[in-house]
């Protein structure tokens, strides 16, 4: 009854917070197996390596060596209606797999690691016949994050950490043109770029076994320099030109509070996301023809998340969670290229570490809201699911 009591109390708390307010879009959060498995509320408890990615202060509650490495790997299924047609259109079914490796080395006062890992990404592929196919038929943003860090415990209450990370990013948008009486051609744009950016950390002990956390990733801006690609029918020549753009990626800042009863840790956490950063974006050309403005108009968001964590013996422990992951997209923009909606996440995993080796293996199911386009021309319901499959290998204290 009193964990009972303990997790209706999370749950109150972290939705008062939520009133007036609405992540998702393309940030990844899901960032290791047995996080993931908590609803991603770790960011005041978690006590493996991906501490480097989800608070580095905590990297020294557990001294020594280790290293983890994972995989997750993400099946979407996305439908669209067409209100004139009131045909259905689904995207292209494939795994999206977000590798990740973290390692760190403390002692008792002063802790060191390292993360390679990507916290943005969407890749979203339509059939060359669909009924948006002039909006878009392919688009992906890729990010890889390394992300050195560093932590000090400057007493039993209180731990600080943070560090650096340099992001490489690539896009590539893809769409159909309309060239009637002619077949369609082809118009792809491509490029890449990087950034540097930085993170903070601190991590608060109360008494009774109760942790604060706080967070912050800075915003990164990057400048990606490409190619504007037109692949035009005969008699039309086919052509290309240089093309750049820029894109912030936005900030993030994590609040958590965990609570050990027993062999239950128990945590909520708050995420909100700048989005506001994704207000419009432009695309230059070299010859200026393929110049393009595109307005956004995305808001900052606030996403709530649960999790719980059983020991079960010393060897194996068991997690579920749930997380709140409400969209910052309007529906006057929303578009093919990103149908994204507010999301409900459930989560369940199971971890296994006997001597120094371990396994982490988890499932994610992500049920998207239908949610209506208000766009011209593309004013239709979209639909969606999420399978999230998990598998991870770790070693060390």
């Amino acid at each position: 009854m009193r964990i009972v009591l303990i997790i209706l109390f999370f749950i109150i708390l972290s939705c008062s917070l939520l009133s007036n307010v609405f992540g998702a879009a393309f940030l990844i959060y899901n960032q290791d197996i047995k996080a993931n498995s908590m609803g991603m509320a770790v960011s005041a408890s978690i006590d493996n390596p991906s501490c480097v990615f989800y608070n580095p202060a905590l990297m020294t509650e557990k001294n020594g060596f280790s290293v983890l490495s994972g995989d997750i790997m993400i099946y979407p299924e996305i439908t669209y209606k067409d209100p004139v047609s009131n045909k259905g259109y689904e995207t292209k079914t494939r795994a999206h797999h977000i590798p990740h490796i973290y390692s760190k080395y403390s002692d008792i006062y002063t802790g060191f690691g390292i993360g390679v890992y990507s916290l943005f990404g969407l890749s979203t592929e339509w059939s060359n016949n669909w009924s948006g196919r002039y909006n878009i038929i392919f688009a992906e943003i890729k990010t890889t994050f390394i992300n050195p860090v560093i932590s000090r415990k400057v007493n039993d209450n209180l731990s600080i950490g943070g560090g650096l990370f340099y992001v490489k990013s690539s896009v590539t948008f893809k769409s159909a043109l309309n060239l009637f009486p002619l077949i369609d051609g082809i118009s792809r744009l491509s490029g890449d770029g990087d950034g540097i950016g930085y993170n903070l950390a601190a991590l608060i002990k109360f008494p009774k076994d109760y942790s604060l956390s706080f967070t912050y990733r800075s915003p990164v801006n990057i400048k990606y320099n490409g190619k504007a690609k037109f692949y035009l029918p005969a008699p039309l020549i086919s052509n290309q030109t240089g093309a750049t753009t820029k894109l912030t990626l936005p900030f993030l800042f994590v609040t958590g509070i965990a609570k050990k009863i027993n062999n239950f840790v128990i945590e909520s956490d708050i995420l909100f996301t700048g989005w506001s950063s994704m207000n419009s974006y432009r695309i230059k050309s070299d010859n200026g023809m393929a110049d393009g403005f595109f307005y956004k108009d995305w808001r900052n968001t606030i996403t709530w998340a649960l999790g719980v964590n059983y020991k079960i013996n010393n060897t194996a422990e068991i997690s579920t969670g749930y997380m709140l992951d409400r969209t910052p997209i309007p529906k006057r923009t929303l578009g093919p290229e990103l149908p994204d909606s507010t999301r409900h996440i459930f989560t369940a995993g199971y971890s296994y570490k006997k001597s120094r080796f371990g396994f982490n293996m988890g499932y994610q199911a992500t049920f998207f809201n239908n949610t209506r386009s208000h766009m011209k021309d593309m004013n239709g319901k979209y639909t969606g699911f999420a399978h999230l499959i998990m598998f991870g290998m770790e070693y060390g204290n």
